[in-house]
């Protein structure tokens, strides 16, 4: 998995928080988000599910996320939301038709009568059986993307909310892993590690946190963030930080060096009377 970037961008007197990540296998999709004031306002997935058949390399995909990350970014920083909305409306639509006009295909395939050749009679010479030719269903044509192309927003960007207004009912999409499956909601505080890496004695990394709320992941600012390092074989190390507008939190670690015994990274989030935790496992330097 790829370490991803988070950028505020100022436009017209509003701060707009831009985060883009690998979300990593089995999705292998690209994922860009466009926050304001702790609500989603777009987001942009680039699947990389063709790097599979060429190779897997992370350098290009590295490329990749940084490419769209900037591409977002410029988008964002010259004032063409509304723009990118108009053309999410277009694109979402495009994409409703061509997926009616597959599945009635694959209906009209299905319900189409196959004509079966009759036994022949005991002293009839049997003739070799045929062969019927069924159509394909192809699946529908994705239109090409050319983001260095003039025109001045970024292609297949979703939005989240809905804009009555702008966005007819067929043509809003939601974004989501789980797409096509039903799912509990919740208003739990909960702590997601962005660019989730892992965690060795001895380094000093840096890590993103989100601080969010319920299955819409509303962003809850101002939280009370503690990240403590414990082991075996030294001192406990804390850390101390408080969730931006965004519900973000950037925090620089130094984790102990040790060679031997077990150590774990605990964060831990307190919001409105609230306490939530999340562990991950420390390994020994070598």
């Amino acid at each position: 998995m790829i370490a991803g970037f988070n950028t505020d961008i100022e436009s017209a007197g509003t701060v707009y928080h831009v985060q883009t990540e690998d979300k990593g296998a089995p999705h292998r999709v690209i994922m860009s988000l466009v926050y304001n004031k702790g609500t989603i306002l777009a987001s942009k997935r680039e699947s990389y599910a063709d790097m599979e058949a060429s190779g897997f390399s992370e350098k290009e995909l590295k490329k990749r996320v940084d490419r769209q990350h900037k591409l977002i970014c410029a988008a964002v920083k010259s004032g063409r939301i509304d723009e990118l909305k108009e053309m999410t409306a277009k694109t979402a639509a495009a994409g409703a038709r061509a997926k009616a006009e597959t599945v009635a295909v694959a209906e009209s395939v299905v319900a189409a009568p196959v004509a079966m050749p009759t036994s022949p009679p005991p002293t009839a010479r049997v003739e070799p059986p045929q062969t019927f030719d069924i159509p394909a269903v192809q699946a529908p044509v994705k239109p090409s993307e050319d983001p260095f192309a003039d025109a001045p927003v970024i292609e297949a960007v979703e939005i989240i909310e809905e804009y009555p207004e702008i966005l007819a009912p067929e043509a809003v999409e939601v974004v989501s892993e789980l797409s096509g499956q039903s799912r509990p909601t919740h208003n739990k505080l909960g702590i997601e590690l962005l660019a989730e890496s892992k965690f060795k004695g001895g380094d000093r990394p840096t890590v993103n946190i989100m601080i969010c709320r319920g299955t819409e992941r509303k962003v809850v600012p101002g939280a009370q963030i503690m990240i403590k390092i414990l082991g075996s074989t030294f001192r406990p190390v804390i850390f101390h930080a408080r969730s931006d507008q965004n519900g973000l939190a950037k925090i620089h670690l130094q984790v102990p060096q040790f060679a031997a015994g077990r150590a774990a990274l605990l964060i831990r989030a307190i919001a409105d009377g609230e306490e939530i935790e999340l562990r991950r496992v420390v390994t020994p330097n070598d």
